[in-house]
């Protein structure tokens, strides 16, 4: 009776990890939508900015656990974050979101309204925002650059007093009849 035993030279095959560091932020809009910044990166650093309408205020971190990233990769593939078109944007009022995705030194910039105009693609972004919810978050002492920019717009505000236009005359003005 012979023993057979067989050897790899290979590295062992694991997960590629294509994915660098996301970031999101999503602007306010007329109906009280929060503004909010975040970035996760692959050592499973998760930075959150929370602006106007946020729940949470100001800067905070925390770590995200291996199932979320993964999650986060399986979801980014699904919607093949690379070649994602860049020119079909439509800014509209309502919640828009910005996104960086970074991988092997690239990066691939996006714009997406979300809610108003749902997608595969902008309910990915909507579920990775929702991340930090999963997150015990901690107070960051600093403030934190930042590539996006829609977590810096400020929101628009409705006036408190609605324009008004004068009350017509009376009685109106006659008016030529045409035949």
């Amino acid at each position: 009776m012979g023993i057979l035993f067989l050897t790899a030279c290979q590295k062992p095959v694991g997960k590629k990890e294509e994915i660098g560091k996301i970031e999101i932020a999503t602007t306010g809009c007329l109906r009280g939508c929060p503004i909010v910044g975040l970035q996760i990166d692959s050592s499973f650093k998760l930075v959150y900015y929370g602006g106007y309408k946020s729940k949470l205020q100001g800067y905070y971190e925390g770590k995200i656990t291996q199932d979320i990233w993964d999650t986060l990769n399986f979801k980014l593939k699904h919607i093949n974050y690379r070649k994602i078109d860049t020119s079909e944007y439509l800014e509209i009022d309502g919640e828009n979101a910005e996104a960086i995705f970074y991988w092997n030194k690239q990066k691939r910039h996006i714009y997406r309204s979300i809610y108003e105009n749902p997608d595969s693609i902008s309910d990915a972004l909507i579920w990775i925002i929702n991340c930090c919810k999963r997150v015990k978050l901690q107070k960051s002492k600093d403030s934190i650059k930042f590539e996006t920019t829609y977590q810096n717009i400020k929101p628009p505000i409705m006036a408190k007093y609605p324009i008004q236009f004068p009350p017509p005359k009376f009685p109106p003005p006659k008016r030529k009849k045409y035949y």
